[in-house]
C-alpha cells in the first residue's frame, strides 16, 4: 500500500528523506526483488538476425527471362523481348505467401544471366528493354510496394555471376559495376530485411574474384536492419544442399573464418559448429517445384511433401525458404496455391492444439526457488522467447515433470529455446510413464529456435522432459505435444526395436540415471 506521505501535500523536512527512504527501502520484502537472469552464453543473435529467425519461413520468388524460355540457367543471351507477363501481379504474390503463413518474401531481381527485373542505369539488359509496360515497368518496385502495404519483408538476390556483362571476368570493373548495382536495389525500394547471394557459377566461366567484404559492408550502411545470406554469412548461412533439409543436429553456431563462399564443406554447413565463435543460423532453400523457375511441364511438390520438408527445416532450428516461381502470366499458379493452402491447413490442423497446456508442470529446481514465477516451467506454454525456464544454478538434473491429467495421444514434440539467451542444449530425450516405469520415447540432439521431432503414437497421462547435456545451465521457452494424424509416421505403432526419424533415435525403452519408479 503506498506510504501516505506520498500523497500529501505538505513539503517534507529535507533532513527527514534520508531517514524516510531508508524506513520505506526496508520494508520491502526480499521475495519482492527479481532475480536476474541467467548470463547469456556467446555467441547471441544481433537484433536483424533474431527477428530474422523469428519469422521462421520465407517465399522464394525465381522469375525473369528463364520463365519464359523453360530453362534454368539462362545464357545472358535470351532477347528482352521475351519478357512479357501481361498479367503480373505483385500484390498477389505477397497476398499468397501470407496466407500461407509467410512473413518474407525474396525476389531474384537479377539472375545469373544478367537480366534485371527493375530500371537498372548500369545496363540495357533489363525490364527497359522489353515490351513489358512498354518497358517502364518495374518488378522490384510493384513487389517492394505490395510487401509494404501487407506488412511482409521484402528481400532481394543479386547474383554475382552475371554472363551477359562483358566486365564480367575484370575484377575491378565488375565488383565497381554489381556494388552500383546494388546501391541501386538498396535505396529505391524502402527496408530491405534480407539480401541473398551466393557462390553458383558453371563449369568452365570467366574466373571472378569478388569482394565480399567490401559488398557486405555496404549491404550493412545501405540497410543496416537487413540480414546478408550466402555460404559462409555473415548473417545467414547456406545448409548445404537444396533439397530443404538440415542436419539432426543443427546450431546457429559457426566459425566463418572456416567457410568460403561457393566452397564451404555441406556437412560443416548442415551442423553448424558446437565450438562456433559465431553466430551465423541456417537457411534451408528448396522449389516447391522441381526446378527453380516455372516450367509448363512441371507439377508443385503435394502438401504432405511439404510438411516433412518444414519438420526437417523450421523444425531444425532453421528458416524455410520456399521457392514458388510466378508463371509466365505474371501470377502464381493455381495449383502451386492449393498446395500451399493445404500445406498450412495441415500445419494448423498439428499445431494449432497443444496437448501439453492444460497439464500440472513441476520442476528438477526453478532458478530463485520454487515460489519464483519469474522463471517458473508454466513459462513454457507461453509462445514467447522472452519468457522461459530456468534451473536453479549448479544443478546435477534438468528436468519438466508433466502430469496432462489423463491419458493422450501424441506423436511430436516441440522444444524452443530462447536464443537472444544464446544456444545451449546438446542432448535431450522424452519419456512417459508406461507400466509404472519411464520409458524413452525418443532422443533428439541440438533444439535452438524451434525443433520438432516426430515418433509412432505413443499414449501417457505422465511424461518428462530431460535435458542430458548442456552448454550452460538449459532454458526452455516453449513445449508442445501435438498429434500428427497426416504423415505416414503417425500410423506406426510401437516397437521395441530402434527405430531413427528425422536423424533422432526413437527407443522403447533405455536405462538412465533419470529411468525409475514413477514418482509424480
Amino acid at each position: 500500500m503506498p506510504n501516505p506521505a506520498f500523497n500529501s501535500r505538505k513539503p517534507s523536512s529535507v533532513h527527514a528523506l534520508p531517514i524516510f527512504v531508508s524506513l520505506f527501502f526496508s520494508a520491502i520484502p526480499h521475495s519482492a526483488l527479481k532475480i536476474p537472469p541467467p548470463l547469456p552464453i556467446l555467441p547471441l543473435p544481433s537484433a536483424s538476425q533474431l527477428q530474422w529467425q523469428l519469422s521462421s519461413m520465407a517465399l522464394f520468388l525465381h522469375f525473369g527471362p528463364n520463365t519464359f524460355t523453360d530453362s534454368e540457367w539462362g545464357t545472358g543471351h535470351a532477347s528482352p523481348s521475351v519478357f512479357n507477363p501481361t498479367l503480373l501481379n505483385a500484390s498477389q504474390w505477397v497476398h499468397v505467401a501470407k496466407e500461407a503463413g509467410f512473413s518474407r518474401v525474396i525476389l531474384t531481381a537479377k539472375h545469373h544471366d544478367g537480366f534485371c527485373l527493375w530500371l537498372s542505369e548500369y545496363t540495357d539488359y533489363s525490364v527497359k528493354a522489353s515490351p513489358w509496360r512498354n518497358g517502364k515497368g518495374d518488378v522490384v518496385a510493384e513487389l517492394a510496394a505490395g510487401a509494404k502495404e501487407a506488412g511482409i519483408a521484402l528481400g532481394l538476390y543479386l547474383s554475382p555471376w552475371d554472363r551477359h556483362e562483358s566486365c564480367y571476368g575484370k575484377t575491378l570493373e565488375y565488383n565497381e559495376f554489381y556494388i552500383g548495382q546494388m546501391t541501386e536495389l538498396l535505396t529505391r525500394y524502402g527496408d530491405i530485411k534480407e539480401v541473398w547471394l551466393d557462390g553458383a557459377k558453371g563449369e568452365g566461366e570467366k574466373d571472378m574474384e569478388y569482394y565480399f567484404d567490401a559488398w557486405f559492408s555496404l549491404i550493412h550502411q545501405l540497410q543496416p536492419d537487413a540480414v546478408i545470406f550466402s555460404d559462409a554469412g555473415p548473417d545467414t548461412r547456406w545448409i548445404g544442399d537444396e533439397a530443404g533439409v538440415a542436419g539432426s543436429t543443427c546450431w546457429s553456431l559457426f566459425n566463418r573464418s572456416n567457410a568460403v563462399i561457393g566452397g564451404t564443406n555441406p556437412q560443416y554447413s548442415q551442423g553448424g559448429d558446437p565450438h562456433g565463435h559465431d553466430w551465423v543460423p541456417a537457411e534451408c532453400d528448396v522449389s516447391i517445384r522441381p526446378g527453380w523457375f516455372w516450367h509448363a511441364s512441371q507439377v508443385p511438390k503435394s502438401a504432405l511433401e511439404l510438411l516433412d520438408i518444414y519438420y526437417k527445416s523450421a523444425g531444425r532450428n532453421c528458416l524455410l525458404l520456399l521457392n514458388v516461381p510466378p508463371n509466365s502470366s505474371g501470377l502464381i499458379s493455381d495449383e502451386d496455391i492449393q498446395a500451399l493452402q493445404e500445406f498450412k491447413e495441415l500445419r494448423r490442423s498439428i499445431f494449432s492444439n497443444n496437448l501439453a497446456e492444460k497439464g500440472l508442470l513441476t520442476a528438477s529446481s526453478i532458478r530463485g526457488g520454487n515460489d519464483n514465477y519469474q522463471f517458473s516451467p508454466y513459462n513454457v506454454f507461453e509462445e514467447s522467447i522472452y519468457t522461459y525456464w530456468a534451473p536453479e544454478e549448479d544443478q546435477r538434473d534438468w528436468v519438466l515433470y508433466l502430469d496432462l491429467q489423463e491419458s493422450v495421444s501424441f506423436n511430436v514434440l516441440q522444444v524452443q529455446e530462447p536464443i537472444h539467451m544464446g544456444q545451449r542444449i546438446i542432448k535431450f530425450h522424452l519419456e512417459i510413464l508406461s507400466g509404472g516405469r519411464w520409458k524413452n520415447v525418443i532422443s533428439g540432439t541440438t533444439v535452438g529456435y524451434k525443433r520438432l521431432l516426430q515418433f509412432p503414437t505413443v499414449q501417457s497421462q505422465y511424461l518428462k522432459l530431460v535435458i542430458d547435456m548442456s552448454r550452460a545451465d538449459p532454458l526452455i521457452s516453449y513445449m508442445g505435444l501435438h498429434m500428427d494424424r497426416f504423415s505416414i509416421l503417425s500410423h506406426a505403432s510401437n516397437t521395441t526395436s530402434q527405430i531413427y526419424v528425422n536423424g533422432s533415435q526413437v527407443l522403447r525403452q533405455v536405462p538412465n540415471k533419470h529411468s525409475q519408479t514413477a514418482r509424480v
